[in-house]
C-alpha cells in the first residue's frame, strides 16, 4: 500500500503519500503550489518530507515502514487529513454531451426559486476545478468520468472521481492531483480531446482566477514562481526531488494561454 494515515504529536493527521516514481510526487506537490499561485484553497495543505526510519519523527513507526517496504530517503507528500467530507456530484450543466456553463445558465439559475447562493458558489468552484485540471492535464477527475462513459453511459451521474465536498463549509476539495504536470502531459495525445471539451464548455470564470492567470501570462514567470515555492517551502528536499522539467513549464505556459483565449472568446460572446 502506498498511502498511510499518520498522526503527529500534536494530534493532527495527514495522508502520507509514497510513490515509486518521482513524477507522481512532483505532480502532487507542484499542482498544490500552482493552486496557491492562482489563489485557490480547494487543495488541502501539502508539504514534502523524507522517509528516514532512524529519525525521531519516524522511530516509533519503524515496523510499519518495514511492512510498507518504504525505501529510506524517498520523498513523500504530507496532505492534511480532512474530516466531514462527502461525495461531490457533477453539476447538471456538465453531465450531457452538450455540456456548458455560461452567463445565461447562471442567470436562469438565479431566476429559479430554489436557487441558492451556495449552489452558485459551487458552480464557481467547478469553474476553478476545470481550469486547474486543464492547466495540469489532470487525468484522475472529470476526464476520468468522461473517458469511462464509453463503458458506463451513466458515469456522469456518479460522484466525481477524486473530488469531495466539505459538508460543513461547502468547499469542494480537489484530491489526488499526482497525474498533473508530468504524467498527464505525456498522455495528451490520448486525452487532450477530453481536456479541451471541458475547457470549451466553460464561459463562467472567477475574476480573481483570471487576474492571476493574466499576471502569470504577462510575466511569463510561472516556472520561476513554482521553483521559488519549492526552494522556500521544502528546502530540505532539493537534493532528493527534481524540479519540473523545462518541457513541463513550456506546456504549462501554453495551457495558460489557452485558458485565457477561452476567456477572451467568452467575453466576445457574453461581454465582460
Amino acid at each position: 500500500m502506498q498511502n498511510r494515515l499518520i498522526t503527529f504529536e500534536s494530534g493532527r493527521q495527514s495522508c502520507c503519500r509514497y510513490r515509486q516514481n518521482y513524477d507522481q510526487i512532483q505532480g502532487e506537490i507542484f499542482s498544490f503550489y500552482l493552486s496557491r499561485l492562482l489563489g485557490l484553497r480547494n487543495l488541502p495543505p501539502s508539504s514534502l518530507g523524507l522517509v528516514r526510519p532512524q529519525d525521531r519523527q519516524w522511530i516509533n513507526v519503524q515496523s510499519s515502514l518495514s511492512q510498507a517496504q518504504w525505501t529510506e530517503d524517498r520523498p513523500v507528500v504530507y496532505t492534511q487529513f480532512l474530516n466531514d467530507l462527502e461525495p461531490a456530484y457533477i453539476p447538471v450543466q456538465f453531465r450531457g454531451r452538450d455540456r456548458h456553463l455560461n452567463p445565461s445558465d447562471v442567470q436562469r439559475h438565479n431566476l429559479q426559486e430554489t436557487a441558492s447562493r451556495d449552489e452558485l458558489l459551487t458552480l464557481a468552484q467547478w469553474s476553478d476545478l476545470l481550469i486547474l485540471d486543464y492547466l495540469t492535464a489532470n487525468l484522475d477527475r472529470m476526464v476520468n468520468n468522461l473517458y469511462n462513459m464509453q463503458w458506463n453511459p451513466a458515469m456522469m451521474d456518479s460522484p466525481a472521481h477524486n473530488l469531495a465536498r466539505d459538508s460543513k463549509t461547502g468547499l469542494l476539495v480537489f484530491l489526488d492531483n499526482e497525474s498533473g504536470l508530468l504524467h498527464g502531459y505525456r498522455l495528451l495525445d490520448k486525452y487532450e480531446m477530453y481536456h479541451k471539451s471541458l475547457l470549451d464548455s466553460l464561459c463562467v470564470f472567477r475574476r480573481t482566477t483570471v487576474d492571476a492567470l493574466r499576471q502569470l501570462q504577462s510575466q511569463k514567470n510561472v516556472g520561476k514562481l513554482l521553483r521559488h515555492m519549492f526552494e522556500t517551502r521544502d528546502q530540505s528536499l532539493l537534493d532528493f526531488l527534481p524540479f519540473l522539467p523545462e518541457k513541463s513549464i513550456k506546456t504549462l505556459n501554453y495551457r495558460i494561454d489557452q485558458v485565457l483565449e477561452q476567456v477572451t472568446k467568452c467575453q466576445s460572446l457574453y461581454g465582460a
